[in-house]
Order: structure tokens, then C-alpha cells, then sequence
């Protein structure tokens, strides 16, 4: 295929003038290359740095830019939240170089929602040379002699190998460790130096089994009679699927386990996996947390306010509101999870029955030890039948409910969060569409018709805003090979930050639906300071002083035009919305990206 040709969509990055057939690796770095491509590596996310140029041109000259395709962007933090959404939406390790100190200082943030997030990364860091005397004038501007405990606290493991040989060991380790449940980003020095150098001598490629992942952690037969007996038995338990809605096979496995148990079922807010319309499935209902007997939480990462029904209050009130005779199951690997100063080292959550056990293969287990206890029980069969039929009327009553709720203020401006989701799922619910990033706090539950795992890609894990734009370009990317349809809805604050990650979309011709949920301010911390005048009993009208991003407002649309993107808006007028989005995804069905601009209210 030659650069000309136009059924290549990526003409222009095709190198030129190499030979016929490749050549056997001359350099460390084209050992590396060689070596991403046997981990299956499809892209490599970076923004260009002097700290990995070995590295760099291995990847066009001699990998030739293909398995692994260079995938530019222009903030790392961006660029790391790009390996982080296209990790998530295909299951695979997601995969970035990071210039150096500087670099890595840029996107640090990034790296820690990855770790938050429980997503496999393998950060590769290009280095100056560790030693001093080999260092360019260059390398002095950037080094540092342990360029890792910048991020130590928030990877599953570092490493700073010196050599070529341990580099490509470290490799191999570095994909295993971030694999394995529960997973995360590792980060791995790149020395450069070490890349340039020519191979010298015998080089060992690692075998695959160094960097095959075991066989999935199985749960305790006697903590999985227990809890199946707990379930049954309960008067209302609950269901709460957490992070194994990443994974698509998790569906099935979680309505198997409920329609057996008769439970009713809540997915944790920051993911979904299981089908909104399912009839025992009340997502959004929260109270049920308190009103269960019996909670079993599926790979939920803050169990602790999950079981005090998302407070807002402060973890000393939230722990004294534990619920006395309600009976905790808790089915994850969090234990296992390596510790932070936020989720993952939150307050401690009582718990009854601990399922140590991956949590797709420990949710097969349950619903077979589940499966058991019902074949011989007639009872336990009736009672489980009279649960379901209350629970389905309950999801009808529901989800009436949350459609009525969303048409309140239909017709008013500025055009509330909750029309602007609706009209956005009219939009797109005929597609195979993949919710790549939703704006949390104004997201109303049970008007999106999720399908279950696989269709939102989740909560950053971290908080960082910013993750927005970088990620659903990740997932673009990855839903335009899989034949998808990429949807994403940004805060304004977050899509502003690195609204630049646009142009990698447009760049790498992956067709994505942007939509902005602009209401011109910081929303959430505009809410903070409305509580804390409350409390203080201080003027509420104030709390927009140092929060709203007006005169000037910003020109978002413009800005989507000026990388490449088809653009509209501001929108304002609750009755454009519908036209303007029918339009918005015709222009995604042919290629375009596309960012759409809509004025609502806090």
C-alpha cells in the first residue's frame, strides 16, 4: 500500500523509503518495539520527548509504524488518559511513553486516576541517562536519578533497569503486574542511553510465560455456602455490581446470580453493568442500601459509603451510621489492592462474609452454590419467586418515576442535564454505542437504557478532572476498530482542561460524539460553596464568585473547529436540542468528530 493510496486511512503516517522486508533488531529499541508487538500492543500514546528518540524511531523505522501505532497527543496528561480509556474499553494493557522528568511530572494525575481506577497501564518513561558522565546538555534540563518516586506511591511497581536486557525483563514483569487483578499502572525508565545503544552479544527475548497472567482467583467453598444461604434466606438482599462492568461476559453472570437469589439490584454509581431494564434491577433507588437485609457488593470499591447510602458527610458521621443486624458480603479482590491515601485505603467497612476472589469467576461460583441450595428447596423456590414480583413492580413504579422527574422543567433555560441526557440517548439508542464518559453529578439514573458491561467505561477512579477529553479519545480509538459508536459527555470545566486531546481524534480519523454539559461554571465546588455559606448562614448568591468561567465565555464550539472538528453551539434553546443532535450523528456516522456545545443549569 503506498502513500497515495486513499483506501489507507492513514497515509500520511506511513514510513517511507525502508527496505522490503524487515531487518532483525539492531538496537535495544528496536528490541522493545519487537517485544510491545508480542504483547499484542496495537498503540503506543505518547507526546514526543528527546528521553525516549531511540525509542521513537524504532517504532517508525523499524517497527514501521504498525503493531505499534504511534498515537500523538499534545498533554500527557491527556496522553496517559488516552491509554487509560482504551485500555478500559478493550480489556487490554494500555500503553504510553512519557518524556523524562518533566513529563512525567505533567502527567502524574493522569497516572494516579489509572491507579485509583484499577486499569492496566505500563508507563514507559524515557530517561537521560542514569549515568551522569553519558548525559547531553539536554539530559541535565530533565533528568532525575530516581525519576520513579514520582508516581512510586500510585503504580502496582517501578523499576529503573540500566541495561538493555533487564529493560526488556522489566517489560515483560511490568505487563504480568499490571494484568493481574486487581490491576493498575506500572512504570518503567527507558534509559536513554540504553535504547541507542547497538546489541552487543546474545539477547535473550523473554518467554510468553513470564508475561501470562495465572488463572483467576477462586472464593473459599465455605464462605460461598455461607453467602448463598444468606441470600435466599434474606427478606430484601441487594445487589450491587461495582468495576466488573468493564468486563462484557460480567452480564450474564450477574443476571444469572440475581434472578436465582430474587434480589433486587443497584449498580454502584461509578459503573454499569447489568441491564437497565431489567425488572429487578432499581439503579437509583438508594434508600434500598438501608432497607437490605443482606448487601452483597460485586467488586465495589468504596464499600464504606456505599453502605452509608452515599453520604456527603465527613467519614466519622458516615462510620457511626452503620446499620446495626444488616449482613455485608463483600466480593472483590480490594484486599489484595495496593493502598492510597483516598478509595482504596478508605474507611473500613464492617463486613460479614469476605469472598476473597475475582469477581467474575467468584460471581459464577456464587451462582452455582446459589444454584445448589434451591434444587431440593421448595421453599426457598417460592420465596424467590415472590421476591422477583415485587421487585419488577417496584422497578416499574421506578423507572415511571425517573421519566416523569426527567421532563420536569422540560421546556426551561437554561436546558436542564437531565433533557440534555435524554435527548442524547434518543439520539443514539438505535447504535451499538459506548458511553465512553458521562458527567457524574448530573447524570439521571434510569433514563440511559444501558445494555449492562461494556457500555459506560466508568468514573476515572481518581477525581482528576481533566480525564475527560484524553479517555473518550482512548475510546474512540478502540470503539472505531471495534465498530462502535463513542459517545462522551463533558463537564465544561473538564472538556476545557485538555480540550487539545480533539485533535488526536480528528488526527487518527476516530469518529466520536462530544457533548458539553456547560453550565459556564465549576459546578460541584459552586455547590460547595452554596453548603458552606448555608451552614454559616452567609449570602448563598456569592457562591458564583471564583467559580463561573464567563465574560468572556468561552467559544468551545470555535475552539472544536480550530482541531479539525465538526462543531455547533451554543446551544440554548431547549427546542434545537433534538435537531441539533440528529445532525451531530450523522456527521459521527461519516467519520467526523464532533463537539456540540449546550447551555444548562447547575
Amino acid at each position: 500500500m503506498t502513500n497515495d493510496d486513499p483506501s489507507n486511512r492513514y497515509a500520511g503516517e506511513t514510513p517511507i523509503k525502508l527496505p522490503e522486508n524487515r531487518r532483525d533488531a539492531e538496537y535495544y529499541s528496536d528490541a522493545f518495539v519487537e517485544f510491545l508487538a508480542r504483547l499484542d500492543t496495537d498503540y503506543v500514546f505518547l507526546l514526543p520527548g528527546s528521553s525516549f528518540r531511540g525509542l521513537h524511531d524504532s517504532l517508525v523505522n523499524f517497527g514501521r509504524n504498525h503493531k505499534p501505532k504511534l498515537i500523538m497527543g499534545i498533554h500527557e496528561q491527556a496522553v496517559i488518559a488516552m491509554a487509560h480509556g482504551y485500555a478500559k474499553a478493550t480489556g487490554k494493557l494500555g500503553v504510553c511513553m512519557i518524556h523524562n522528568l518533566v513529563g512525567l511530572m505533567n502527567g502524574s494525575m493522569a497516572v494516579y486516576n489509572a491507579f485509583a481506577d484499577q486499569v492496566p497501564l505500563m508507563v514507559i518513561g524515557g530517561s537521560g541517562p542514569l549515568d551522569p558522565a553519558e548525559r547531553r546538555w539536554v539530559d541535565w534540563l530533565h533528568c532525575a536519578n530516581q525519576q520513579s518516586e514520582i508516581v512510586k506511591s500510585y503504580v502496582k511497581w517501578s523499576d529503573d533497569p540500566v541495561t538493555g536486557q533487564a529493560t526488556l525483563d522489566a517489560l515483560a514483569r511490568g505487563a504480568k503486574i499490571a494484568m493481574t487483578k486487581p490491576a493498575g499502572p506500572v512504570y518503567i525508565t527507558a534509559d536513554c542511553g540504553v535504547q541507542e545503544q547497538k546489541i552487543a552479544g546474545a539477547l535473550h527475548m523473554p518467554d510468553q510465560r513470564l508475561w501470562q497472567v495465572g488463572a483467576p482467583i477462586a472464593a473459599n467453598p465455605q464462605a460461598l455456602a455461607k453467602a448463598a444461604e444468606l441470600l435466599l434466606n434474606a427478606r430484601l438482599p441487594l445487589i450491587v455490581g461495582g468495576r466488573l462492568g468493564l468486563n462484557s461476559a460480567s452480564t450474564a453472570a450477574l443476571v444469572d446470580l440475581v434472578e436465582l437469589t430474587g434480589a433486587a439490584y443497584l449498580d454502584d454509581l461509578a459503573m454499569v453493568a447489568f441491564p437497565t431494564g431489567h425488572p429487578q434491577n432499581l439503579s437509583g433507588e438508594r434508600k434500598l442500601v438501608n432497607e437490605a437485609d443482606v448487601v452483597l457488593a460485586i467488586d465495589c470499591r468504596d464499600l464504606s459509603s456505599l453502605l452509608n447510602a452515599y453520604t456527603n458527610e465527613r467519614a466519622e458521621v458516615a462510620l457511626s451510621r452503620d446499620k446495626a443486624g444488616r449482613t455485608v458480603i463483600d466480593l472483590s479482590l480490594n484486599e489484595m489492592a495496593p493502598t492510597s491515601w483516598s478509595y482504596l485505603a478508605s474507611s473500613q467497612a464492617p463486613i460479614d462474609v469476605q469472598l476473597c476472589a475475582d469477581p467474575l469467576f467468584g460471581t459464577r461460583q456464587l451462582a452455582d452454590a446459589v444454584r445448589q441450595h434451591l434444587q431440593s428447596d421448595q421453599r426457598l423456590q417460592a420465596q424467590v419467586k415472590t421476591r422477583k414480583a415485587a421487585i419488577a413492580e417496584r422497578h416499574g413504579a421506578l423507572r415511571a418515576r425517573q421519566r416523569e422527574a426527567a421532563k420536569k422543567d422540560w421546556d426551561n433555560k437554561p436546558i436542564t442535564p437531565a433533557r440534555l441526557v435524554s435527548e442524547i440517548h434518543d439520539a443514539v439508542k438505535h447504535k451499538k454505542a459506548l458511553l465512553a464518559v458521562r458527567n457524574q453529578a448530573s447524570f439521571p439514573e434510569g433514563i440511559w437504557q444501558f445494555g449492562g458491561a461494556g457500555d459506560y467505561l466508568g468514573h476515572n477512579g481518581g477525581g482528576g478532572v481533566g480525564y475527560g477529553p484524553g479517555a473518550a479519545v482512548g475510546a474512540a480509538i478502540a470503539a472505531r476498530d471495534a465498530g462502535r459508536f463513542c459517545v462522551a459527555i463533558f463537564g465544561d470545566g473538564d472538556y476545557a482542561m485538555y480540550a487539545s486531546a480533539i485533535w488526536t481524534a480528528v488526527h487518527y480519523r476516530a469518529p466520536l460524539l462530544c457533548v458539553i454539559n456547560n453550565n459556564n461554571t465549576w459546578g460541584n465546588d459552586e455547590r460547595h460553596q452554596i453548603e458552606v455559606a448555608k451552614d454559616r448562614n452567609r449570602p448563598r448568591e456569592n457562591a458564583w464568585i471564583g467559580q463561573r468561567m464567563v465574560d468572556p465565555a468561552v467559544d468551545h464550539a470555535m475552539n472544536a473547529r480550530s482541531y479539525g472538528a465538526w462543531a455547533a453551539g451554543p446551544v440554548t434553546e431547549p427546542g434545537d436540542l433534538a435537531k441539533v443532535l440528529a445532525e451531530a450523528v450523522k456527521q459521527v456516522e461519516n467519520g467526523r468528530v464532533v463537539v456540540v456545545d449546550v447551555h444548562t443549569r447547575l
